[in-house]
C-alpha cells in the first residue's frame, strides 16, 4: 500500500547507527496516533552516508598504527578522525570531483529511491537533517536543481526534490564549510520548488534550528544577502540536559528535543489534514 508522506532523515558525523533518530521518529508517530492521525501512512528512510568515509578514515588510522609509532590518546584521535575528519573527507563543494562527495551522494540517492518506492506518486517529502547532514543534503539538492545534463540521480520529480514540503535542519554546519566558497556568491537551494503542488506550496517551510550554546550549529540567514532573502527561518532552541545544554555538547541534543518532536508532529499533522 502506497504511503501518503515520506520522511528522509540524514544525521551528522560519526559511526553508523540510528538509535536516536528512530526514538525521535517513534515519539512523533506516537503523538500523531494519539491525536488520531495515521502514522502508518508515513514511511521514512535513514541515509547511512557514513560508510565510504569511514573506510578511508579507518585505513589511514590502521596504516599509522601498523607502523608501531607510539601514540597516546587513541580514542581521542579516532574521535577526531571519524568526526571532524568527515568535513574534509566528504569534500563539501557542489559539482566538484571528490570520491567522498560522489560516494556519499550515491547513498543519499539509494535512500531516495527506497523512499519513493513506498509512496504514492508526488507524495509530499519532509527532510530532517542534522549537523553535517545539513551540508550533505543541501549540496545534494543543489546538484539536482542545477544539473546541466541528464542527471542519473534526478530521474523523477520526487528525486529532484520537487515535492519537498518541509525542511528541518538542526545544528547547521554551513558556516564551517563557507571558507571553501566565495561567501558572498553562495546561494541557498531553491525552496520551495516552483513545481510543488499549490496546496502544499502554501504549507512549505524551511526551519533551521540552532542552540546559542552549540558552537557547531549556526543560524544561516546572516551568511549573505541571498540567504537573508531565502524562504527560511532561523530558530533559537535550547537542547541538551543539565550537563550539556550550556556547552558544545548541546550539539548532540537536537534528536532528544521534545519541542522539536511537537513542532514536527504538528507540521506533519497539518500536511496530512489536507484533503487534496
Amino acid at each position: 500500500m502506497s504511503k501518503k508522506l515520506g520522511i528522509l532523515v540524514i544525521r551528522g558525523s560519526g559511526e553508523s547507527g540510528f538509535k536516536k533518530q528512530e526514538k525521535f521518529l517513534g515519539k512523533i508517530y506516537r503523538k500523531l496516533d494519539k491525536e488520531g492521525f495515521p502514522a502508518d501512512q508515513i514511511h521514512h528512510e535513514m541515509v547511512d552516508w557514513y560508510g565510504p568515509l569511514q573506510v578511508q578514515q579507518e585505513s589511514a588510522l590502521e596504516r599509522i598504527y601498523a607502523a608501531n609509532i607510539k601514540l597516546r590518546s587513541r580514542a581521542t584521535r579516532r574521535l577526531i578522525v571519524t568526526n571532524i575528519g568527515d568535513l574534509i573527507t566528504y569534500g563539501g563543494k557542489p559539482n566538484t570531483q571528490s570520491n567522498g562527495y560522489e560516494d556519499t551522494h550515491k547513498l543519499v540517492h539509494q535512500s531516495m529511491l527506497a523512499l519513493k518506492s513506498m509512496l504514492a506518486e508526488n507524495a509530499p517529502l519532509v527532510v530532517l537533517a542534522a549537523s553535517m547532514g545539513t551540508e550533505i543534503i543541501s549540496n545534494y539538492i543543489w546538484d539536482r536543481q542545477h544539473a546541466t545534463s541528464p542527471d542519473p540521480l534526478g530521474g523523477s520529480p520526487f528525486e529532484r526534490f520537487e515535492t519537498l514540503t518541509g525542511l528541518f535542519t538542526f545544528g547547521n554546519n554551513f558556516p564551517i564549510f563557507a571558507a571553501a566558497h566565495d561567501i558572498d556568491a553562495m546561494e541557498p537551494i531553491t525552496f520551495p520548488s516552483p513545481n510543488l503542488a499549490p496546496n502544499l506550496l502554501a504549507k512549505a517551510v524551511w526551519e533551521n534550528y540552532y542552540d546559542k550554546n552549540d558552537s557547531m550549529g549556526y543560524p544561516i540567514k546572516a551568511l549573505n544577502s541571498k540567504y537573508a532573502a531565502a524562504n527560511l527561518t532561523d530558530i533559537q532552541i535550547n537542547v541538551g540536559n543539565l550537563l550539556t545544554y550550556w556547552n558544545l555538547l548541546s550539539h548532540f541534543g537536537y534528536w532528544r528535543s521534545k519541542k522539536l518532536v511537537r513542532r514536527i508532529a504538528g507540521y506533519i499533522k497539518n500536511i496530512m489534514s489536507d484533503p487534496a
